[in-house]
């Protein structure tokens, strides 16, 4: 339903790549990273170190936003962190078992990497000169609230370790379907974004792209888009004495 959860995403996913101890390993929604078997083991098919970026639970706020489903009220975007045993590797020099150069692959050391991790998130985020992250804090009303949360598990003798982030956001509102985006707001920095930098990296965004801007697309008679925006219709309109005298065509 929501362009902006989208947008979050992308943005947030940008913003981490080559940013963190995963580089470019930050993927997109891939909530099966991170899995729980039928006995609830804990598991990843993940082949080396990732991070995972996705919109979780949205509360809508009352008002008219929500009958016409523009507003996005609260959303959860969640960074989540993981490193398993299967993801070590041998150094070079020492043949010892290590997460990364200098690091053996002990439980502390699993621990501090996501520690690391995380701080490196946090501090892409809200790095000024990130222009993913001023656009991503751009959809950005506010933030409610930031919740921490790890998990571990050892399965066959595979130990998985995670840690996480949640941030409890409100997120603006939906842009209306035939209404011009505005120069410089926030929706259109972030397809100007995409269609400057993004889609040149990453081809396959290209189409997602296209789909998002079809979806807003449309009738950009003003009427009309009030009558979006505040979720009326046409009797309504009448009543209130916005159409005009003769009527419009439904």
């Amino acid at each position: 339903m929501s362009l902006v959860r989208i947008a979050l995403r992308i943005c947030a996913v940008q913003a981490l790549k080559g940013r963190t101890l995963v580089g470019e390993n930050v993927l997109d929604s891939e909530i099966g990273a991170l899995e729980t078997t039928a006995d609830g083991a804990l598991q990843t098919p993940k082949e080396k170190q990732f991070v995972s970026v996705y919109a979780d639970d949205t509360e809508q706020v009352s008002g008219l936003g929500i009958r016409s489903l523009i507003a996005n009220g609260k959303v959860d975007l969640v960074f989540e962190a993981g490193v398993a045993s299967a993801h070590v590797t041998s150094d070079p020099v020492t043949d010892e078992q290590v997460l990364m150069a200098g690091l053996p692959a002990t439980d502390a050391n699993f621990e501090f990497y996501l520690d690391i991790t995380l701080r490196q998130i946090a501090d892409a985020i809200a790095d000024p000169e990130n222009e993913w992250a001023a656009i991503l804090n751009s959809l950005i009303i506010r933030f409610e609230k930031c919740k921490r949360a790890r998990i571990s598990g050892d399965t066959n003798g595979i130990r998985l370790a995670a840690h996480q982030i949640k941030l409890t956001v409100e997120a603006v509102a939906e842009p209306v379907t035939g209404q011009p985006l505005k120069p410089g707001s926030p929706m259109e920095t972030f397809f100007a974004k995409c269609e400057s930098d993004l889609i040149a990296r990453e081809p396959d965004m290209a189409g997602k792209i296209e789909v998002m801007l079809k979806q807003i697309a449309g009738n950009n008679e003003d009427l009309i888009a009030a009558m979006r925006r505040y979720g009326m219709v046409y009797t309504e309109a009448d009543a209130m004495l916005l159409t005009p005298a003769e009527g419009i065509a439904p």
